[in-house]
């Protein structure tokens, strides 16, 4: 089918979603506090006449609209949260906050959400205007930053019913994103005894020895681990700051990372062995790891990635101004590629083999039903996530070209899927067969509930 009255629907709504992107900008709540934007979102996706459900999973910053009925059943995923100590300017060439230490949508997340909400509802009225059946289900997911939204939402079953579920994330290059590492963290908090470290060192116990302990012990695995594995630690609470006392008390949050849950399933228990070795050396005591986050490694699904590639390339390349062109590469010599040959990326990778890199909660929904992601230009050339840069750019004609973009890629894949039950079946065999028989399971405690930690 032509999409191009499909794009003309979503291309007549552009500057509502483009206002609906700036007041989310404009309100950066963090992990599990995203209520100011997620009402925003919620209030419009009522007026379009969709049928609300929320709160979701015990989230009250969630929320699911739903329109059609019947099968196949369309997931599209949307984030609004912002990072914490990301506050900037708008526009702004060099890094100044708003409110310094304040929050900043460093992200993109503005983008994200409001791109998908455009898509879904785009989409809707094509629905009705063609007579299409089938449903689509825009689903607000708190909390990627960190507190893992999407985790609480797949140990309660909210994708398990889907046919397929429809992804994208604002960058600074236009690819498929079918991977992502499987990551879990944790705090070891280790318990000692205090004594004066020069009159009766003898009378201590040091839990700071120990946590050091452990990290050299951690240092040693990565001898031992494949390419692929990231280990990494932090300090909470180092015992104080005075050197002449024997610490009682440290805190260390673990971060491990791999290509797939396995294998960070296999890591977690090496360095619980770790930091048992260490206590036993030094005669401290350390408490049950509290587990506070576990983001399972995206299943891919090729013949979702083959689908959402075509309409990439059906909606690419965009047109930017020159005045566009010369605001983006006042960017891009702060990015990690200041010596692009375009200040904004106009072009479609074609390869579906790029490696992981980071971590999602897209990861533990991709568990749960077939699922498929695309990474979409909304910036300048080689901009780096979680930066000022990306702040500064996330009001601009720009990103919102990218935002109006990726909304057409959006439906376009959710308008073939309804349209043909062949990709679905295929999109079905693709995920039976690279589960290779897992289930969804977590590291994370049947006790943890949503905000019971955040970053």
């Amino acid at each position: 089918m032509d999409k191009k009255r499909l794009y003309e629907l979503i291309d007549a709504r552009n500057r509502e979603f483009e206002a609906i992107s700036d007041f989310v900008w404009e309100h950066p709540e963090t992990c599990f506090m995203e209520k100011e934007s997620t009402q925003c979102q919620l209030e419009q996706m009522k007026q379009e006449g969709f049928k609300i459900t929320t709160p979701v999973a015990g989230m009250d910053t969630a929320f699911i609209a739903e329109f059609g009925s019947g099968r196949p059943i369309i997931g599209i995923l949307g984030e609004n949260d912002a990072l914490p100590g990301q506050s900037q300017e708008a526009d702004a060439v060099c890094q100044k906050a708003i409110t310094p230490g304040g929050n900043g949508h460093a992200c993109g997340h503005n983008l994200l959400g409001t791109g998908a909400m455009q898509a879904a509802c785009g989409l809707k009225a094509f629905m009705q205007e063609k007579g299409i059946s089938g449903t689509i289900r825009y689903i607000l997911t708190p909390a990627e930053e960190g507190g893992g939204g999407k985790c609480f939402m797949a140990r309660a079953h909210v994708f398990d019913d889907l046919d397929a579920i429809l992804a994208w994330h604002p960058n600074s290059s236009n690819c498929i994103g079918n991977r992502s590492k499987a990551c879990v963290t944790f705090n070891i908090s280790y318990h000692g005894k205090a004594a004066h470290a020069s009159a009766a060192p003898w009378d201590g116990i040091g839990a700071l020895d120990a946590a050091e302990l452990a990290n050299t012990g951690l240092q040693y695995l990565r001898a031992h681990v494949t390419p692929d594995v990231r280990l990494n630690s932090a300090y909470v609470d180092a015992g104080g700051q005075a050197p002449n006392v024997i610490q009682s008390h440290t805190k260390v949050t673990y971060c491990l990372r791999a290509d797939r849950q396995s294998t960070v399933e296999e890591l977690y228990r090496k360095v619980l062995d770790i930091a048992r070795g260490a206590c036993l050396m030094t005669g401290a005591t350390m408490d049950k790891p509290f587990t506070f986050n576990n983001y399972l490694d995206q299943v891919d699904n090729p013949t979702l990635d083959r689908v959402m590639l075509a309409n990439m390339h059906e909606v690419y390349p965009l047109s930017f101004t020159d005045e566009e062109k010369r605001y983006a590469a006042q960017f891009v010599p702060y990015g990690s590629t200041p010596d692009a040959k375009e200040p904004i990326d106009t072009s479609v990778c074609d390869d579906l083999d790029i490696p992981a890199a980071g971590s999602s909660d897209v990861g533990d929904a991709s568990y749960c039903a077939p699922t498929v992601q695309a990474f979409l230009v909304t910036e300048a050339a080689g901009t780096v996530a979680h930066s000022w840069c990306r702040t500064a750019q996330g009001k601009s004609s720009v990103a919102k070209k990218g935002m109006h973009a990726a909304a057409k890629v959006l439906a376009g894949t959710a308008l073939d899927l309804l349209l043909d039950p062949q990709l679905i079946k295929k999109a079905r065999a693709d995920y039976e067969k690279n589960m290779e028989g897992r289930t969804y399971s977590t590291l994370l405690p049947d006790s943890l509930k949503p905000g019971d930690h955040k970053y």
